[in-house]
């Protein structure tokens, strides 16, 4: 089993985001920036079924998604994948509403445009627990 908090592997993050360039940019960042091993899925779906294989120590997921929302699919990981990996929501939704049926799923909301620099901060600080 991997361990997050082992400083001498990547951290494995999986970015589920329908806008191909939000996605592709977002993960190269993370991979060239940060050093992290970074997978990318352009629907929920596909995201959900990758999550489960690899395993992920991250999932970066927007939440208006095709095929299965990111609602879902966090709550699909959190039931499914032990242990469960940092799921980060980075969406459009704005509102209190949202925000708050998504954090009972997520522990982390940002709202786009996110800064890449914040996301791997809270990568971080989720590898380095105190």
């Amino acid at each position: 089993m991997r361990d997050a908090t082992d400083p001498s592997r990547p951290v494995s993050v999986l970015v589920i985001e329908d806008v191909q360039d939000t996605a592709d940019t977002l993960a190269e960042f993370l991979r060239t920036g940060c050093g992290y091993e970074v997978a990318v899925a352009y629907d929920g779906e596909t995201g959900l079924k990758r999550a489960v294989a690899d395993r992920p120590d991250v999932v970066v997921c927007d939440i208006g998604l095709p095929r299965l929302d990111g609602l879902k699919v966090a709550q699909q990981l959190t039931d499914l994948v032990s242990p469960k990996p940092l799921l980060i929501a980075v969406t459009a939704y704005g509102g209190t509403f949202r925000r708050e049926q998504a954090m009972q799923v997520f522990d982390h909301y940002l709202t786009k445009p996110a800064d890449p620099h914040v996301v791997a901060g809270l990568i971080e600080a989720h590898r380095r627990p105190t």
